[in-house]
């Protein structure tokens, strides 16, 4: 009875014409899911280590896995020969930055097997079926520079009458597509069954044969608008012949696919697959597929013919299958579009909210400088009275000394200020860096997220270094600085107020007009004579012609800080 499970054990394997990829002689090391899955793949010739952006490239290449734009979802069967079935599923998962997930499912279904003994007699009248299926769990993840790594740990049961045997394995992939440099091409390399247990039914057991696949394959984007897309893809697997007992041999072969795809809306394919150098065209039309897709609204429907190998019948038997598939939710470079946004609008709010307590703090500052002046004014006001006493000579002298000790506190007062405010706004400064760099630590796989986040940190290492100079009056370094945060981006914070400033700090005095001079001198007048709103009339009007004039902004902030002391203490202008 045992044998004669074994014949029916056999019997799938021989006559289920996906099995014989190569000749008897050499022949038997395909595992009986080597006929592959997905349409878009089949109707390709099978030529798919190099591609991209399809459910089932976890059985394909885990390593291109990462690269899938859409979560999707892929299916397809066929009727083989008799009631014999061949069916697969699979589903991707891509993420941002944890990778992608798949999960597939491949199985073989036969019914109506019937028993017959050595002697080719029936054994009974009942007949048994065959269950053969395959479970795999696939993880890839992206790397800089284009590279995808991963693997496919694969599940197998088998039962046929009242014996079943399990096993499993997995596989190893990458895939490598260089962004900038050869976007157009791709590179893929699988090894399968890199280890596994094979399945034993009970004393038989055939050990999995390791396959190692290597892959290339192009996009040339035709047409004005570029939306018709032509691929071309070649495949080489190599493996050893474990089957026939002492044979060491090394074998190879070759299989060949193209896509031709309109706006990835309609798509054409053909292929010619499992040809070795020696054999190439001598068996046709065995090997050669076709196929083609439709796509809308994320529903898929495609149809794959090819001539597969059928000793059996002494002709290539023709295998016609229809499968469906839908892609749902945004894609990757959308979804990384929209986290690169977040992030913008995350940092512009950080920014606000440190601006917003930079402004407060400078509120503070210039009330602090104006209390001190206040008490200073008093001060002096004070000792002034204090030279009642003192002769005329004596009154005039120590006045002078007082107005220029007064002079001095005011400069000195003004000047720390100065220093603290720039120091604030180098901290404001550094507080954008910090966060910046906190932005970096974030794991993110998208190229603009991640050009967004070093251009942020180099405009605001920039801008504190011109604050910098700026306060310590190193105009012309300063003004190089903020010029080139102002080439990045022009409406960064307040920096064009600065680049004005620098280079109003920076125009020589001999270069003003005679009119502004003119002016200029009348409100000098003026103000010697206390009267501190006329001379700021007249400084406004410089301020018309030039409006970073540096002798009317300081003289006018200096008008006006004596004037509101003059009313804060009640004395007329």
């Amino acid at each position: 009875m045992i044998k004669i499970v074994k014949i029916l054990f056999i019997l799938p394997l021989v006559f289920f014409p996906i099995i014989s990829a190569a000749s008897l002689e050499t022949g038997g090391v395909d595992n009986i899911f080597s006929f592959g899955a997905g349409l878009r793949a089949l109707g390709m010739g099978g030529a798919f280590t190099a591609m991209e952006n399809d459910a089932t490239l976890a059985y394909w290449n885990p390593g291109a896995t990462p690269f899938n734009q859409y979560k999707e979802i892929a299916l397809f069967g066929t009727r083989t020969i008799a009631s014999s079935y061949y069916f697969s599923g699979f589903y991707t998962n891509p993420t941002i930055n944890f990778g992608t997930i798949s999960i597939g499912g491949l199985g073989i279904y036969s019914d109506g097997i019937e028993s017959y003994d050595e002697n080719a007699s029936p054994i009974t009248g009942a007949k048994s079926n065959y269950f053969h299926y395959q479970v795999l769990l696939s993880y890839g993840n992206k790397f800089k520079w284009g590279l995808g790594l991963g693997a496919t740990v694969k599940i197998e049961q088998l039962r046929i009458t009242d014996y079943k045997g399990a096993g499993a394995s997995f596989d190893l992939g990458a895939y490598y597509n260089p962004p900038e440099i050869l976007h157009w091409f791709s590179i893929g390399a699988v090894v399968q069954d890199v280890y596994g247990t094979g399945i034993r039914l009970e004393d038989e057991f055939e050990v999995n044969t390791r396959i190692y696949k290597a892959g290339i394959a192009t996009n040339f984007y035709l047409g004005k608008k570029k939306n018709t897309r032509l691929s071309f893809a070649l495949d080489s697997r190599f493996y050893n012949d474990n089957y026939n007992s002492g044979s060491k041999q090394f074998l190879y072969d070759f299989s060949f696919g193209s896509e031709l795809s309109f706006s990835d809306v309609f798509m054409l394919r053909m292929g010619y697959k499992n040809f070795t150098p020696d054999s190439i065209f001598q068996n046709l039309p065995q090997g050669i597929s076709a196929g083609l897709g439709i796509q809308q609204w994320g529903f898929g429907i495609d149809y794959a013919v090819s001539f597969e190998e059928s000793d059996w019948q002494g002709l290539p038997e023709l295998l016609m299958r229809v499968g469906i598939s839908y892609k749902f939710g945004k894609s990757m470079i959308e979804k990384e579009k929209d986290q690169a946004e977040e992030i913008r609008i995350h940092i512009e709010k950080e920014i606000k909210k440190v601006t917003e307590n930079f402004d407060v703090q400078q509120a503070e500052l210039k009330e602090k400088l104006e209390q001190e002046i206040r008490e200073t004014e008093t001060k002096y006001q004070e000792e002034i009275a204090s030279l009642d006493t003192a002769s005329e000579q004596e009154k005039v002298a120590l006045a002078s000394k007082l107005g220029e000790d007064y002079q001095k506190s005011i400069d000195e007062l003004n000047r720390q200020y100065e220093q603290e405010r720039s120091a604030l706004e180098i901290r404001l400064s550094e507080q954008r860096s910090d966060y910046e760099q906190q932005i970096v630590k974030i794991e993110v796989k998208s190229s603009l997220k991640d050009k967004l986040i070093a251009d942020e940190a180099f405009k605001s290492e920039k801008y504190a270094l011109g604050l910098q100079l700026y306060s310590d009056g190193e105009y012309e370094e300063a003004l190089a600085e903020f010029e080139t945060v102002a080439r990045f981006d022009p409406n960064y914070l307040n920096i064009q107020e600065y680049i004005n400033r620098t280079k109003g700090e920076m125009r020589d005095v001999s270069t003003y007009s005679p009119e502004i001079l003119t002016i200029y001198y009348e409100g000098i007048d003026l103000f010697v004579q206390k009267k501190y709103e006329e001379a700021i009339n007249e400084w406004n009007k410089m301020l018309e012609i030039d409006p970073y004039n540096k002798l009317a902004r300081r003289n006018i902030k200096e008008a006006s800080d004596r004037l509101k002391k003059l009313k804060e203490l009640g004395i007329s202008k």
